[in-house]
């Protein structure tokens, strides 16, 4: 037996049934083969041939002694697979091993039959129902021959067999031909698509608590929860049911609220309930295909809306609203929660003045409560109260407010600042009325410290904050005689993280040239210095004398570069992190042009114009230049560092020059980019074309000049003859053309375009299109 996914379903084979279509519902496809087949042969009434190693014959044939015998084929399936499955369609498929005459159509039936253990010609299974099939296959003999036999397999299935069996035969009209023969291979294929069906719900839950014997009370908010899994592990969803216990008429049926992780879903039944009625429950699995589960047991619940109408009193014999208050922090107290009477009230619920919420059981319905409760923070407190029934409806609050005595310790320490690393000596004084045993401390977050307290109740401690980066606190609790602690008394320790001071020594720092800096410690004892200069490596150098130390370091590049510098001792303590960012000029050369300024349309084809370099960096040697990507060209710089070009644009546009420098000692400066806007001046052109033209058709245009001092204009078509035209007293001119009888269509035909001033000077060449249609 084989199963896969429905992505692997006979598709082709459906589509030739004329299938309705593959339902959704599938989850899986497995194929089946035959526990068993046999075939029975009309000239053996009584043998039965089976799991015989040969084909499986259908239909007359002819031996060689002359005789002709008639047979039919049949196989058996066990239909375990599908147990807690739903069938959505099965496929009986096999090949043809052997055909007597192609000419003569196929006409093979597969019949349901009765159980087929061993059948013979004199004792057949009963032919229940025929299949459909087979479906259109041209090929003789096929390899693949198909028969759609779900009602068949539904109907074993309603009869309660654990096997299904099918025939082979040919109709009663075509058994005894020999023609018509047919022998097929045993190795016949069932293919079940079915959908595994939920398994029955468990692990029923009333407001996420486990249903019981003894059915819940609950209030008008309610949700049904419960665990469903699906073998498939499709989607799982739920059909839940709903009833009055008393009234089982009055069931309703709804789908799940929603899922959640784990096999679970639940369902809001709020809007069913009604106030002091109870209620039955049940439900069962419904997965994506519309699979449906077993019920599942039934639980049961009771409403009640009625909330308890009184507040509960409150009463405390050790804590009372009269300042300065009694206890302290850390001392717990006892209160008294009195439902009164109130037969409703099974119990209490409380929040303290940090909203922390609690609850207790009274000794009784309508009976009290004795809790026991710890102040966190002195001075005014509150608990507010409300009685509860068992359906967790509440009652109006009570609030009890009371006063707790201050009792935290006094944090004291000197020096009230200091360098990090040095010593403090921290004091802590008791307050309030209990006596002290001791005090447990900590600094920020690390680790508490139990001290004991001296006779007049006070300790003193030496704490030593290490910490540069943060800032530091002390955290102190005083654990009083009865064994419980206080909340927190504490205080921060002023400490100064002893910044070096960096002091930059380079006035300009310019790439390419070493930066000098004097690097100063601050913190007491410092004997080294680490810094990490424009996210290079960590290095340490030792602290002079004097307290100093002298940096020289490169950059790697121009822009901001970034100094970090931290001392430390030789005990290992370190200062704060001090950092400096450092601007270095860039090297790279500049540009400068009067004809030719950066980025602005100037010039044009033709015009020269100086480009001057120079160079931030003193000393440089040469400079080396490129247009546009050309190949470079280097020129000299002058005793200034100075040089020139002479620019001569032989086209309109931007042309990108690059330029770097040589510098003394050898190296290349960083690289300039400065980007060159030439003027287009040659003519335009205005034609009376009006977007296109047609070959013997005669264009007229006006030529306007761009260029000045225009002396001639000059014009081709396409790369024909030039031709040149005077301007006119107005500056322009008048052309004429006739576009080419043999100008082929679907093509533009090209207008060249350019003016000579009066000087000689040529402009570029500007086009005009136009299209032959």
């Amino acid at each position: 037996m084989r199963t896969r996914s429905i992505g692997t379903v006979l598709v082709s084979a459906l589509l030739v049934m004329g299938s309705t279509a593959v339902p959704a519902a599938a989850a899986s496809v497995t194929d089946v083969v035959p526990t068993s087949w046999a075939y029975i042969d009309s000239a053996a009434p009584k043998a039965s041939f089976v799991d015989h190693s040969g084909s499986a014959p259908v239909g007359a044939r002819t031996y060689a002694n002359g005789t002709i015998h008639v047979s039919k084929s049949y196989v058996t399936f066990d239909l375990s697979t599908l147990r807690g499955s739903e069938l959505s369609y099965a496929v009986l498929s096999t090949a043809e091993t052997g055909v007597t005459d192609c000419a003569h159509p196929r006409a093979t039936e597969v019949w349901l039959t009765g159980p087929a253990k061993k059948p013979t010609w004199n004792n057949q299974p009963a032919e229940l129902a025929k299949m459909g099939g087979p479906y259109i296959d041209d090929r003789c003999p096929s390899p693949s021959l198909t028969w759609t036999v779900t009602e068949g397999v539904r109907n074993a299935i309603a009869a309660g067999r654990p096997t299904v069996s099918f025939a082979f035969r040919l109709p009663e009209t075509q058994q005894a031909d020999v023609r018509f023969g047919r022998e097929y291979s045993p190795k016949v294929k069932l293919t079940l698509s079915h959908n595994k069906l939920p398994g029955k719900a468990t692990d029923l839950t009333i407001d996420r608590q486990p249903c019981t014997a003894k059915p819940r009370i609950v209030d008008d908010s309610v949700q049904l929860g419960a665990t469903v899994k699906d073998a498939d592990h499709s989607g799982i969803g739920a059909e839940y049911a709903l009833w009055p216990v008393d009234r089982p008429d009055q069931r309703v049926t709804f789908p799940e609220t929603g899922r959640m992780v784990g096999d679970k879903v639940w369902a809001d039944v709020s809007r069913f309930l009604t106030g002091g009625v109870a209620y039955a429950w049940q439900l069962r699995g419904k997965d994506y295909a519309g699979g449906l589960g077993p019920w599942s047991a039934v639980c049961k619940f009771t409403t009640d809306f009625t909330s308890p109408a009184t507040a509960p009193t409150v009463t405390s014999p050790d804590y009372a609203d009269v300042h300065p208050g009694t206890g302290g922090t850390g001392v717990p107290g006892t209160f008294v929660f009195d439902a009164g009477g109130d037969t409703d009230v099974v119990g209490f619920f409380y929040v303290d003045g940090a909203d922390r919420p609690f609850h207790a059981t009274a000794d009784r319905p309508g009976g009290k409560a004795v809790v026991r409760y710890t102040p966190d923070y002195s001075g005014s407190n509150s608990l507010r109260v409300r009685g509860v029934d068992a359906a967790g409806n509440s009652s109006p609050f009570a609030e009890y407010r009371f006063w707790v005595l201050s009792n935290q310790p006094d944090v004291s320490c000197t020096p009230a600042r200091a360098y990090v690393g040095e010593p403090r000596q921290c004091t802590f004084t008791p307050q309030g009325e209990t006596p002290v045993a001791g005090y447990v401390y900590r600094l920020n977050q690390e680790a508490e410290t139990t001290v004991p307290a001296g006779p007049d109740g006070s300790a003193t401690v030496t704490v030593y904050p290490d910490n540069p980066d943060f800032r530091v606190w002390i955290h102190v609790r005083a654990k009083l005689s009865t064994g419980y602690l206080t909340s927190l008394g504490e205080t921060e320790l002023g400490i100064d993280p002893g910044h070096p001071i960096i002091e930059r020594r380079t006035e300009r720092p310019i790439f390419g040239r070493p930066i000098d800096f004097t690097l100063r410690a601050v913190l007491p004892g410092s004997e080294t210095f680490t810094y990490q200069w424009a996210g290079g490596e960590w290095t340490t150098v030792p602290v002079g004398a004097d307290g100093t130390a002298a940096l020289r370091v490169a950059a790697a590049a121009s822009g901001w570069n970034m100094l970090y510098v931290r001392s430390a001792t030789a005990q290992g303590q370190r200062s704060g992190m001090q950092y400096l960012n450092v601007d270095v000029a860039s090297n790279k050369p500049q540009v400068v042009s009067a004809e030719y300024p950066e980025y602005v349309p100037s010039g044009g084809v033709g015009i020269p114009g100086t480009l001057a370099f120079t160079s931030p960096f003193p000393g440089v040697t040469a400079y080396t230049y490129s247009f546009d990507s050309a190949p470079p060209v280097t020129v000299p710089a002058d005793a200034d560092g100075k040089a020139s070009i002479t620019f001569t644009p032989t086209r309109p546009d931007w042309t990108i020059l690059t330029v770097t420098s040589a510098l003394p000692g050898g190296g290349t400066s960083e690289t300039t980019t400065y980007q060159i806007s030439v003027r287009h001046w040659a003519p335009q052109a205005a034609c009376d074309d009006q977007g296109y033209v047609k070959p013997g058709q005669v264009v007229r245009c006006t030529l306007s000049p761009v260029q000045a001092n225009v002396a001639t204009f000059g014009w081709s078509l396409a790369d024909g003859p030039e031709n040149t035209v005077p301007p006119g007293p107005d500056g322009t001119a008048a052309i004429e053309f006739t576009v080419p009888a043999d100008q082929p269509s679907g093509r533009y035909l090209v207008l060249r375009l350019w003016s000579i001033n009066e000087t000689g000077l040529r402009t570029e060449v500007s086009e005009r299109n136009f299209y032959v249609p």
